[in-house]
C-alpha cells in the first residue's frame, strides 16, 4: 500500500513538472517554457542553444516586449541592466542572456535568465505607472486648485492615521479644520494597494476627512475598485466641478 501511494505521488509530481515546464526542440536549440510570470501573466520562455559542453540561454527580448506592451519601454533599459547585474548575467539592450554557461549549470542559467527578464519587465511597468501617477497628480492638483482656490489646496500634506503618517496629495483645507483628499489612482496593483492602505488607516481616526480616489475611468479599476469604494469615494478625473465639491463637503 505504501509503495502504491509513493508511486502515485511520484507520477503526479512528474505530470505537474511536465505541465509547468514544456519544451520544443529545434535542431541544436530548445525553447523552454518556464513557470515564471510576466506582468501580463504570460509565462517566460527562454531559448537555449547548445555548443559542445556549453549553452547560450536568452529571453529573446521577451521582457522588453512585455514592457512595451504596457507602454513601459522607456523604463526597461535601466531595469534590465540592474536585473542582469543582480543575477550575474548579460544584457545587450534588447535581450537578457547567459553567455555560454557550462552545460552542468544549465538549470541555474535558465532560472537566472527567466527571473531577470520577468523582474526587469515588472519593474519597468511599475516605474511607468508611478511616472504616470506623478504626472496625473500634477494635472489633478491644477484641477482641484481651480475649483477650490490655490490658497486652500496643498500638493502634499501629512495626515496622521491610526498607525502611520501619510503624505497625501491634493488636500483641500475646508472650514472648521475639515480636509478633503483627492488622490489619483491608476489600475496598477501597487497604486491600488498603496491608496487602500493609506485610506484604511486614515479613516480609522476621528477627524473630518473626505477621502477621494480619482481615476481616469471607474470601469478600468475592475473588481479591485471595490476595495477603494469601501474606504473612499471614487470620482472620475473628468467629472464636473460640482461633483468634486459635493465629495469634499461630505467630510
Amino acid at each position: 500500500m505504501t509503495l502504491n501511494i509513493a508511486s502515485t505521488i511520484q507520477d503526479r509530481i512528474g505530470v505537474a513538472v511536465s505541465r509547468l515546464m514544456s519544451h520544443e526542440r529545434r535542431n541544436d536549440r530548445v525553447l523552454l517554457s518556464v513557470p515564471v510570470s510576466y506582468p501580463s501573466g504570460a509565462l517566460a520562455t527562454v531559448d537555449v542553444t547548445f555548443n559542445g559542453d556549453r549553452c547560450f540561454v536568452t529571453d529573446q527580448a521577451m521582457g522588453l516586449s512585455e514592457a512595451e506592451m504596457y507602454g513601459a519601454g522607456d523604463f526597461y533599459d535601466a531595469s534590465a541592466k540592474r536585473a542582469a547585474d543582480r543575477f550575474g548575467i548579460g544584457y545587450d539592450g534588447a535581450s537578457i542572456f547567459a553567455l555560454w554557461a557550462p552545460i552542468d549549470r544549465l538549470e541555474g542559467a535558465i532560472v537566472a535568465v527567466s527571473n531577470a527578464s520577468a523582474h526587469a519587465a515588472a519593474t519597468a511597468v511599475l516605474k511607468a505607472a508611478e511616472e504616470k501617477e506623478r504626472a496625473t497628480n500634477h494635472e489633478l492638483y491644477e484641477r482641484v486648485a481651480s475649483i477650490f482656490g490655490k490658497h486652500i489646496v496643498a500638493k502634499t500634506f501629512d495626515i496622521v492615521g491610526r498607525n502611520n503618517t501619510w503624505s497625501a496629495h491634493n488636500v483641500v483645507t475646508l472650514d472648521r479644520g475639515r480636509l478633503a483628499v483627492f488622490e489619483f489612482v491608476t489600475n496598477h496593483s501597487n497604486s491600488l494597494s498603496n491608496k487602500f492602505m493609506m485610506f484604511s488607516d486614515i479613516v480609522k481616526v476621528e477627524r473630518p476627512v473626505s477621502l477621494n480616489s480619482v481615476v481616469k475611468k471607474i470601469d478600468s479599476l475592475g473588481p479591485k475598485g471595490n476595495m477603494l469604494a469601501d474606504v473612499s469615494n471614487i470620482v472620475e478625473l473628468s467629472s464636473p466641478d460640482q461633483t468634486f465639491i459635493e465629495y469634499a463637503e461630505a467630510a
